[in-house]
């Protein structure tokens, strides 16, 4: 049987895995012992702007009574500064061992004098983001969109889910000077694989019939891109007739842009290469009140999860008062992770948590109409998460 689709909008990720279950609560015994690697952007630094929203996330968890032990870790801008890396062999070993990730963003350099360069177990890579994705095989982004109560953005009923391709196509980062003259004509190369292809094709056509989904569109630019995009549109054709029940679409991306503004509740899960994914999910972001509350999960083939937000570093807000940052894409990215984990429950409530108080419209930042900080908007939704006075509080109960 098909576990329910979660009210939220939010979708366990845990159902998600392909055959029997495994990682998440399963191997981490009768107390579901969790580890979560993460924590700021730059270790007991709030100038990093991003440090309050971590911090805001882990209040809201606790609040819920699900336990964590939390293992922090600085990475990203700062640790490169001081290290001359931004990720290192210690974070992928660390990952690897505890498995469920909530992270802030990474600041990405542009441009060719960029240094965000990693090189690690012996391959070289163009940024850390990439380096993680890669080298832990998370090939599958989730970015749900969908409209909270309170935000009075302008397109109600608005619910689709971006499946992005994470590792192959126009961010694989190989690029070169043609002929070897800087300057002149710069070339990159574009991969789209038939494994890749049919691995996320079938990571969303398994996400939409787990949870009640309708329809899988798949983005595309194969009337000019022949063989690439008709390579990926060959092999969501194979895995969709896998899942008769679910309806399957082809849209050209840039007309899928305009028909998505038009009408967005039209959309439910959306399939794409690694580029189109970035630029069609920030436009379903937008649909629903911005990037400040867009969630975001990274899945691969193994039990490794990362869970953060969709947004960028932001370094036109980083290190200005915290009141600028907006927790709530944290917030409903650390609750996919309780869903991630079989916390159902406490999913559900944090997102319901984190809808009231964005719906009184007292305790919200700046962005989102308000004047309240990161930790005030945080705390008043951990406040509605908290047990009646002398009761116990449910999740705990059951631990």
């Amino acid at each position: 049987m098909a576990p329910r689709p979660c009210r939220s909008g939010l979708l366990p990720p845990r159902a998600l895995c392909h055959g029997p279950r495994r990682g998440a609560a399963a191997r981490w015994g009768p107390r579901l012992r969790r580890e979560l690697a993460g924590a700021t952007r730059c270790s007991a630094s709030l100038a990093t702007g991003w440090a309050p929203s971590s911090s805001a996330a882990k209040h809201v968890l606790a609040a819920t009574g699900v336990e964590f032990d939390y293992e922090e870790m600085a990475y990203g801008r700062c640790l490169q500064e001081a290290s001359g890396c931004a990720v290192t062999e210690e974070h992928l070993q660390a990952i690897e061992r505890i498995g469920c990730v909530l992270k802030g963003p990474i600041e990405v350099p542009s441009g060719e004098q960029a240094d965000g360069i990693v090189e690690l177990r012996g391959r070289r890579f163009t940024s850390a983001n990439q380096a993680l994705r890669k080298l832990l095989s998370l090939y599958a982004n989730v970015r749900p969109a969908r409209n909270l109560g309170g935000i009075g953005a302008k397109f109600p009923g608005t619910d689709i889910v971006v499946v992005r391709e994470n590792t192959e196509g126009m961010y694989v980062g190989e690029e070169a000077w043609e002929g070897g003259e800087p300057g002149r004509s710069a070339v990159a190369t574009r991969r789209i694989t038939r494994e890749g292809s049919l691995r996320v094709a079938r990571f969303a056509f398994t996400f939409a019939e787990r949870h009640g989904r309708r329809l899988v569109t798949a983005a595309h630019k194969a009337n000019v891109l022949r063989l690439s995009d008709g390579l990926f549109l060959e092999c969501c054709r194979q895995v969709a007739k896998e899942f008769p029940g679910i309806e399957y679409s082809e849209q050209l991306c840039d007309s899928l842009l305009t028909a998505m503004v038009l009408e967005p509740q039209k959309w439910d899960v959306i399939v794409c290469e690694n580029l189109y994914g970035d630029l069609v999910s920030d436009l379903a972001a937008g649909l629903v009140g911005g990037l400040g509350l867009a969630p975001s999960a990274l899945f691969g083939s193994g039990s490794t999860a990362i869970f953060e937000p969709a947004h960028g570093s932001a370094p036109d807000i980083a290190g200005k008062p915290a009141g600028l940052v907006n927790p709530s894409s944290m917030l409903l990215s650390a609750a996919m992770l309780l869903g991630h984990v079989g916390e159902e429950d406490a999913q559900q409530r944090l997102v319901d948590a984190l809808e009231a108080v964005i719906a009184e419209g007292q305790f919200v930042t700046r962005d989102l109409g308000g004047s309240s900080g990161t930790q005030a908007m945080a705390q008043a939704a951990a406040a509605k998460l908290m047990p009646p006075s002398g009761g116990s509080h449910p999740a705990a109960a059951r631990l």
